[in-house]
């Protein structure tokens, strides 16, 4: 009895393979980067002013007698965040596009992730000593950043975790099952993470988190270099490989995509999705990037634990509605993709007007249920767009969303952190309000797809209707023939 009740149990953990990985480094990446706007703002403040008005700062009462001193804190902060932002974007896309997508096509599947490890680590002891010398120009974590992105930072990581897992699905036929427990791994991580950062900055202090971060890649590169299997790319041939250039080969990969022919509202949807995701990203980046900075301005005044606390809930609850209310939603209704879309994009677009406005703590907290549904546009618009081309095209497909994706990133960060400094005399919430509009376009587009798609479902149903009769009418005549020829013969 006992044995049959954990051969479940067995089964799942002999079937783990990057899924620690994938925890491990996600963890530390969402640790660090909490960790990196905190420690960015402590040395911005630094370089200005010396520690014991720095010091004073965080005290809701001395920061609204010293508003100026604050906002030249708060420009400084966000040019900084944004050269560092640029410094691991930058390096981390060139990098996944020209070699380290093709390496384990070539070397096998561990190595794309043991590069990001290596890379991971070097800029970890860079933030510790960083962290060690606060007085330390911000300029001086530039090159553990570039480190960073030149092994592919996280977004490498989560290529090689997926290629993997897509690997083994094609001979185990277990996709669905694999990329579901690898999506639970990056929203436990990025829940548990980002609580944790915020209560150890405030209570230990920089060097003891990024130390756990530390702690974290070493574990992942050991896991990766010593228990995770090596496997292998199927064999290409020569006509496959052609000159072996990674850059040609996903450039023509791409061509071919572009001008597959297809219906021309098959085109438009797909590019209109593209562009619904691509603002999406850009509104998501540039509020993590100035959201700390904003929330500890006055008359806000929070402590980087408040952050974390707001971020965590924040996190569980969106990785909550798509984990449970979204398969709720597929399974006990017939609603469709683009109603559940819309949902989600009214619920973002919601938030960031709250947040824009919001000047109490209890306020913001509202964003996180006002929010709770804006995981659903991202899963919505990839399903649809996945159901719009061949099967064999959809790797193609999401390769030109990554690429785009990752532009939209890099934009992101130089609008926002280039903006929000220049709204402080004004308004600081604007930045907030102005994604609420970005936002608002998108569910403009989609209502017209939803629209149209609706239109296109009805035809294709109306045409099998008519279909049926023809072929319905068709049998009672023929049936009507040979009975009369039967007749006739009698």
């Amino acid at each position: 009895m006992s044995a049959s009740c954990c051969q479940p149990v067995l089964s799942v953990i002999r079937s783990v393979t990057v899924e620690p990985v994938l925890f491990l480094f996600m963890f530390a990446s969402s640790l660090t980067f909490s960790a990196f706007l905190a420690v960015t703002y402590d040395k911005s403040c630094l370089l200005l002013h010396n520690a014991t008005f720095c010091d004073e700062l965080n005290n809701d009462t001395f920061a609204k007698g010293h508003k100026h001193e604050e906002d030249l804190v708060q420009q400084e902060s966000s040019a900084w965040i944004m050269r560092g932002n640029i410094a691991i974007t930058v390096p981390a896309t060139l990098c996944l596009l020209l070699w380290l997508g093709s390496l384990g096509d070539r070397v096998g599947r561990r190595a794309p992730l043991v590069v990001p490890c290596v890379a991971a680590i070097v800029y970890s002891v860079s933030n510790i000593v960083n962290a060690a010398f606060l007085s330390w120009s911000p300029a001086l974590m530039l090159p553990g950043q570039v480190v960073s992105g030149l092994g592919g930072s996280y977004l490498a990581v989560l290529m090689a975790c997926y290629t993997y897992l897509t690997h083994l699905s094609e001979e185990s036929g277990t996709g669905m099952a694999r990329v579901g427990v690898a999506e639970g791994a990056v929203f436990l991580s990025s829940t548990v993470s980002v609580v944790v950062a915020g209560r150890m900055v405030d209570v230990l202090g920089y060097v003891p988190v990024f130390g756990v971060a530390l702690a974290c890649q070493v574990l992942a590169l050991g896991y990766t270099v010593f228990l995770l299997p090596n496997i292998k790319a199927r064999e290409r041939t020569q006509s496959d490989t052609g000159s072996n250039s990674c850059c040609l080969s996903s450039a023509r990969d791409m061509w071919t995509f572009f001008t597959t022919a297809r219906a021309a509202r098959v085109k438009v949807h797909l590019v209109l999705f593209i562009v619904v995701l691509d603002i999406l990203q850009l509104c998501t980046t540039g509020e993590g990037d100035i959201l700390l900075l904003y929330l500890k301005r006055s008359p806000r005044s929070w402590s980087y634990t408040t952050y974390g606390y707001f971020k965590g809930s924040e996190n569980f609850t969106r990785g909550a509605a798509v984990l449970l209310l979204l398969p709720l939603f597929k399974k006990k209704t017939s609603v469709r993709d683009t109603t559940l879309i819309l949902a989600g994009l009214v619920s973002k677009m919601a938030a960031l007007v709250l947040l824009g406005l919001a000047k109490e703590t209890w306020a913001i907290f509202l964003v996180v249920g006002v929010a709770c549904l804006q995981g659903f546009p991202s899963a919505g618009l990839r399903s649809l767009m996945a159901s719009l081309v061949e099967t064999e095209e959809q790797g193609r497909l999401f390769g030109v969303v990554a690429a785009t994706e990752s532009v939209v990133t890099f934009v992101s960060t130089l609008v926002f952190n280039g903006l929000y400094p220049l709204t402080l005399d004004l308004y600081d919430g604007l930045c907030f309000q102005l994604a609420a509009g970005l936002v608002f376009l998108c569910v403009i587009v989609i209502v017209c797809q939803h629209i149209d798609l609706t239109r296109r479902d009805m035809t294709l149903t109306r045409n099998l209707q008519i279909d049926d009769v023809i072929a319905t009418s068709r049998d009672h005549i023929m049936s009507n023939t040979n009975a009369g020829s039967s007749a006739a013969c009698r």
